[in-house]
């Protein structure tokens, strides 16, 4: 249930960063909070002959999203 609430609370925070970005004309503190930072994986194929298999990952979140998570944590715990 609670990755349910981080899940759910990562794509409001998104969401909202979406709706800032299409809100403000792209001031410093817009900016702020709009900047994404994408750690990850980059996708990598292992060749075994018979078959290859791709792995690879990576996240995007931002400040907003961050916020997010950390809103439905707390709503997590008080329900």
């Amino acid at each position: 249930m609670m990755v349910l609430f981080i899940l759910i609370g990562a794509y409001v925070g998104t969401l909202l960063s979406k709706v800032l970005r299409a809100a403000t004309a792209g001031g410093p503190i817009s900016e702020f909070f709009i900047q994404q930072i994408q750690p990850g994986l980059e996708p990598f194929t292992l060749n075994l002959l018979l078959f290859s298999v791709t792995f690879g990952f990576s996240f995007s979140f931002n400040l907003l999203t961050l916020l997010g998570i950390s809103l439905a944590i707390y709503l997590y715990k008080q329900a």
